[in-house]
């Protein structure tokens, strides 16, 4: 194999013994199997949005993956083995987290959506709340509006309708974006309603009002105009089970000004005697909702939950 061969792609779809390379200047997608002699030890797997070194094949030689490319993120959960100690990748390079909530049918849940936006805050990638079905229940809802006042990015849109839609897509482009939200919430939808060729099968909302599953497996679709999206359906069980319970009120952005100015260093701001973080909450600095999204979070820490 000539150095001149190789060429550079992004992972679109991994199997375990081959992959979905799509190669960076001509954009054409090619199949290809991993090289025996990449060197690993700073991956514990393949993922979708992995950079990749590739050669795309000839008469002679199938199309070889020859080398994986230093990750700038990435979005994980525990493996399923080895719970704690073995690091399950879902997708790499990612620079967005698209937090997908719907305004009814499911009810909106403002506990729910900050759980996601604290798991984009704890991989470092940036998040965008997507309020969907605004065909049943227009505009932004209360909780939202205060999230803006974080700095938090917010759209809302109906992938029943189409409205909103190309907003979210004017959002999305020239990143590597991933879905994340609650069942229901119309993930499947929204990728189909920005990549019709997707084909993301939709799942009806349950009678107890949750949603089903839909997608099986992961992929990142790329679209002409620039948008990298990643469907995984690893996304709708993620836990912050990476992180110290110390650690998990850093995750809130109106937590930070107050951090620091407890009475107690390790203080968890549940009871503790002059909790600046409780201070705030009594004079209405900070919404109780907020408050009792990070006592679920807390509670819940290392655990896969939905």
């Amino acid at each position: 194999m000539n150095v001149p061969d190789l060429r550079h792609g992004i992972l679109v779809e991994v199997q375990r013994r081959s992959a979905s390379v799509v190669d960076d200047v001509t954009g054409a997608e090619f199949h290809c199997a991993y090289s025996p002699e990449i060197d690993l030890k700073n991956f514990s797997n393949f993922a979708v949005g992995d950079r990749v070194e590739f050669f795309p094949g000839d008469t002679s030689q199938e199309a070889l993956i020859t080398n994986v490319l230093p990750r700038t993120s990435k979005i994980s959960r525990p493996g399923p083995s080895e719970r704690f100690a073995r690091e399950l990748i879902l997708a790499a390079n990612v620079d967005l987290l698209v937090a997908v909530t719907a305004s009814a049918r499911p009810d909106f849940n403002p506990r729910q959506l900050d759980r996601y936006l604290a798991l984009a805050e704890n991989f470092g990638v940036e998040a965008l709340i997507c309020v969907n079905k605004s065909d049943l229940q227009p505009g932004l809802p209360e909780a939202v509006l205060y999230l803006e006042t974080l700095g938090y990015s917010a759209v809302t849109c109906s992938a029943l309708t189409g409205f909103g839609i190309e907003d979210l897509r004017d959002k999305l482009r020239g990143r590597i974006a991933v879905l994340s939200g609650p069942s229901g919430a119309g993930k499947s939808s929204l990728i189909h309603a920005l990549i019709p060729e997707a084909g993301a099968v939709t799942g009806d909302v349950r009678r107890d009002g949750k949603g089903r599953h839909t997608t099986t497996s992961s992929r990142l679709y790329v679209t002409p105009d620039n948008v990298r999206l990643i469907d995984t359906p690893g996304l709708r069980e993620l836990g912050l089970w990476n992180t110290k319970p110390g650690e998990v009120s850093g995750l809130w952005r109106d937590f930070k000004p107050y951090l620091g100015k407890c009475k107690f260093t390790d203080c968890l701001h549940r009871s503790e005697p002059d909790c600046a973080v409780l201070a705030a909450v009594e004079s209405g600095a900070i919404p109780d909702w907020r408050l009792q999204s990070y006592y679920r979070v807390l509670d819940t820490l290392g655990e896969i939950v939905d």
